[in-house]
């Protein structure tokens, strides 16, 4: 994939030369494995490197150049970034036994920005890993889980003219002040050749490190055999069509109940009243349940993803729920942090996600209670939650809500309480987003659902 652009980019350097390296696709954790394996392989054989590092600042993506600097024999880490004092070098540890941790300003450059590399430079060893992050266009995978997130184009090479490309590269955009203050000679032998046995090693490392990754996936395959039935449409179980089938008979069931009832002459005053509010109360209930189906199957369409900052989207959907709240005698609130990353999800899916558990939360919150719901930020995700001070949710039912059309015991109390497919809606939302949603309840106390959704990486913002 060659990307066109005026502005400087290293990865379009590995491209734009006769020999250009061949680029694949990949997700940020396949360049996590890859990465932390190279590094592994320095500490192992006590490689005298010099490093060159630009990855997302965030403390998973720091730990392993935090394991070089106590258990490697690295000379010097240079830690790239457009900001001066990078927040990630917070996070690295310095003391005068570890290898020490050089800031490495380079220059504001959007294109650069979305770039990440790790080059290592030793007398027997050289290596390069590049990559691009692409903004990428949401689509529904095989599985149906999820959708498509951020992906990156990367490149890698053991070439020590290709390195030394991407070096002369990196120092055309170091900031001229730090040029002054901090040695910039990355200069390596040009004949040198990587030796075959550390490149056989890497390889070895990183196919340990997939069979590892392979059998926790078998073994997990293995254990929901006995449990998983067929998947159908939406990626839900097989038993679904027949829980669908049963709820759309019951309303047709009770509603020619109360037709044949409402057609006796004995029925009159408020017998007659009370059937044909049977009557209603049941269509309302099709109708939900139509219109609940309907939202379910339209999320086989693929739809594209916005950045969305919280800042600006919860504050705008909790004042809708405003008058209800106090009409209710319910004290509904938020905190939302300004400086919050955003998240990749199409917005009117988000809307969806946060009205469907704030009807829920009111519908079962008695007066004088709280509603709540806020933002914070941990480490690669947001965490939204939806808190109240309900009727909460038994036990043994919390592993039931999520499933399509389960009403729990408080829910089938309530009079009108829809078809059972808001929370199986919600589920599916934030898994086709690559988040997920877990819940805790205690009765009488109340319950608060919690979002784990990917941050969009800083790189792409």
């Amino acid at each position: 994939m060659n990307i066109v652009t005026s502005e400087a980019s290293l990865y379009q350097l590995t491209q734009d030369s006769n020999h250009s390296l061949v680029s694949i696709s990949i997700g940020a954790q396949t360049l996590k494995s890859y990465v932390n394996s190279i590094i592994n392989l320095v500490i192992e054989k006590q490689l005298k490197a010099t490093v060159l590092v630009k990855l997302p600042q965030t403390k998973s993506w720091l730990n392993q150049i935090q394991k070089l600097q106590r258990e490697g024999n690295a000379e010097r880490i240079y830690l790239c970034s457009s900001n001066k004092n990078p927040p990630a070098l917070s996070l690295l540890e310095h003391t005068a036994e570890q290898t020490p941790v050089i800031p490495l300003q380079l220059k504001a450059n959007p294109i650069l920005q979305r770039e990440s590399f790790l080059i290592i430079l030793s007398a027997d060893f050289c290596s390069l890993v590049l990559a691009q992050w692409q903004k990428g266009k949401i689509r529904i995978e095989s599985s149906g889980k999820r959708l498509q997130q951020p992906y990156l184009e990367m490149v890698s090479s053991f070439d020590s003219q290709k390195v030394t490309q991407i070096l002369s590269g990196i120092q055309q955009n170091i900031i001229s002040d730090a040029l002054s203050s901090i040695d910039t000679d990355f200069s390596i032998p040009p004949n040198l050749v990587t030796k075959s046995d550390l490149l056989g090693e890497l390889i070895l490392k990183q196919i340990e490190h997939n069979e590892g990754i392979q059998t926790a996936f078998n073994s997990l395959s293995k254990t929901n055999q006995n449990t998983e039935k067929k998947s159908s449409v939406l990626g839900l179980q097989d038993d679904f069509l027949n829980n669908l089938v049963q709820e759309l008979r019951s309303p047709i069931t009770h509603m020619k109940t109360a037709l044949s009832l409402l057609e006796s002459k004995q029925i009159k005053g408020e017998q007659r009243q009370r059937y044909l509010q049977m009557v209603s109360d049941e269509c309302d209930r099709q109708n939900s349940l139509v219109g609940g189906l309907l939202e379910l199957l339209q999320l086989d369409t693929p739809t594209e993803a916005d950045y969305l900052y919280l800042d600006d989207l919860v504050p705008g959907i909790v004042s809708t729920y405003q008058p209800l709240a106090e009409e209710k005698e319910i004290q509904l609130g938020y905190t939302i942090p300004a400086n919050l990353p955003p998240i990749s999800c199409p917005h009117s899916w988000f809307r969806q996600i946060i009205i469907n558990l704030l009807n829920n939360s009111l519908q079962f919150t008695p007066p004088q209670g709280r509603v709540f719901v806020q933002a914070i930020f941990k480490d690669e995700y947001i965490e939204i939650s939806v808190t109240d001070t309900g009727v909460g949710i038994a036990t043994k039912e919390i592993n039931k809500i999520f499933d399509g059309f389960y009403r729990t015991k408080a829910m089938t109390n309530q009079k009108g309480t829809g078809a059972g497919l808001g929370l199986t809606l919600v589920q599916q939302l934030i898994q086709r987003c690559g988040g997920s949603i877990s819940v805790s309840s205690k009765v009488g106390k109340g319950t608060t659902f919690k979002i784990l959704m990917p941050a969009v990486p800083a790189e792409l913002i």
